[in-house]
């Protein structure tokens, strides 16, 4: 901890009390961690050998003017200029966290996450648009002037230093030869693709560690056409404006979605018309043959034969079985009759006759289908295992093919389950019941996986 004549003064007049005196990140200021109030600021003043350059101080002075009149929620506040026995110093807010260069030694993985590299993006546009609209351009972005905050890392752009207003026109300006963009370097007239360039050299520093012999092979592709467009080194070839920027991603993002949409659009058709053709066959499993005659056809047929004649049953265990369930059977509005004869000393209980109205609905002889318990329990573990299988396979997506080959899995995997349970009937009538509930069970599996979830997002 370092002690000053700054901190003796201010401690006299107001409580105020540097606690340290931070490292330099320049060679022009020196700059201290201060408390007023139990706030704390941060505090810079020019070094002793610049105290006494009217042009530096000059400089200086429009830093805290072009940052006062400024407020938004990612630039830096500016608070007070004041002046002690060592001269002028400027305070601002202190902003708790590192600067980017620093993030990212700490957290290499952060930006490779797409929803946290869009959000970075998005703040840095917003508060040069911002400031573009004020008049101001920064002149000095570069990863030492952008803070990220402890606490929701959100974007704090520091240091007006080198920055431009019209109402500062004649001060001469400095910059970052890395990160300043040609016209700066040329001496040429600027603006706010000036500003865009040095954004997109950030962006370009951010993934490049001199890995690929072409820097662009770094950034992540859903970004690296807007990259490539913001360095580049004519103006007019560059985003003239935020508001271009922006707009150029809004496609970019939209076109992305619609690709997305058309991609699950056609599966879900092609799911559909699947459906509809399976349908079909089973209804009519021997229409493609050219034979007229159908099953459920004949099945009809034999029981208008049959409902005009007593039906005898053989056994009364068959009878049983042939009985239909309460809700199955027909009222009185169908004039359905079913009348038991009493059995006569020459009959046995095995003759007993169920005669059966015309008019009735219901053939006597439908069968009565239901689903294996042990068939539904085995139809909810495939699928649990398919899409549980898929999650684990899918977990880091990263564009629109992936979204595609995702789509495609759930379709085979849901079709490898239905084709499961049909195979497990012995008739067409039954294959279809399977296929039923085989189907109401792979829905049911599938809204209670993350799956449903994963393509929404992907959809973003």
């Amino acid at each position: 901890m370092e002690t000053s004549d700054f901190a003796h003064e201010m401690s006299l007049d107001s409580g105020q009390q540097v606690i340290e005196k931070l490292a330099s990140t320049g060679g022009t200021c020196d700059t201290f961690k201060v408390r007023i109030n139990g706030k704390w600021h941060f505090m810079k003043r020019p070094k002793a050998e610049m105290a006494s350059n009217p042009l530096y101080i000059t400089a200086f002075e429009r830093e805290f003017d072009i940052g006062y009149r400024l407020e938004h929620q990612s630039l830096v506040r500016y608070i007070d200029k004041r002046s002690d026995k060592q001269g002028m110093y400027i305070l601002t807010e202190m902003v708790d966290g590192d600067n980017l260069d620093e993030f990212v030694r700490k957290n290499p993985e952060y930006f490779k996450d797409k929803r946290k590299l869009k959000e970075f993006v998005a703040q840095m546009l917003d508060v040069l648009d911002y400031m573009h609209n004020n008049q101001v351009l920064h002149l000095d972005l570069k990863p030492s002037n952008i803070m990220i905050t402890r606490v929701g890392h959100k974007v704090k752009l520091i240091d007006l230093g080198f920055a431009y207003s019209d109402c500062y026109q004649t001060v001469a300006a400095g910059m970052t030869r890395d990160y300043a963009a040609p016209e700066q370097l040329d001496g040429g007239e600027v603006g706010p693709w000036t500003d865009i360039y040095s954004l997109g050299k950030v962006l370009l520093a951010l993934f490049n560690e001199g890995k690929h012999q072409d820097p662009f092979q770094s950034v992540p592709c859903y970004y690296r056409n807007f990259v490539k467009k913001c360095v580049e080194p004519v103006p007019d070839q560059r985003f003239a404006t935020v508001a271009d920027a922006l707009q150029y991603l809004s496609r970019k993002h939209l076109s992305h979605k619609l690709i997305a949409v058309i991609l699950i659009s056609a599966a879900l058709l092609t799911l559909i018309l699947w459906g509809i053709i399976h349908v079909r066959e089973t209804e009519h499993p021997q229409s493609t043959t050219g034979n007229s005659t159908i099953a459920h056809n004949t099945i009809d047929s034999i029981a208008n034969r049959k409902s005009k004649e007593n039906i005898k049953v053989a056994d009364d265990s068959l009878l049983t079985k042939k009985q239909l369930l309460p809700r199955d059977r027909p009222n009185q509005d169908n004039n359905t009759e079913i009348k038991s004869s009493s059995p006569s000393p020459a009959q046995t209980s095995s003759d007993l006759t169920v005669s059966v109205d015309k008019k009735s609905s219901l053939p006597p002889t439908s069968k009565i289908f239901t689903v294996p318990e042990a068939l539904k329990s085995q139809l909810h573990a495939k699928s649990k295992a398919a899409f549980a299988a898929l999650e684990r396979k899918y977990t880091v997506v990263d564009n629109y093919k992936t979204r595609g080959d995702l789509m495609a899995e759930i379709k085979n995997a849901r079709l490898e389950i239905l084709e499961y349970a049909k195979s497990q009937a012995k008739d067409n009538e039954g294959k279809e019941k399977y296929y039923n509930a085989a189907l109401e069970i792979v829905n049911e599996e599938y809204e209670h996986s993350n799956l449903p979830e994963k393509l929404t997002q992907l959809q973003r």
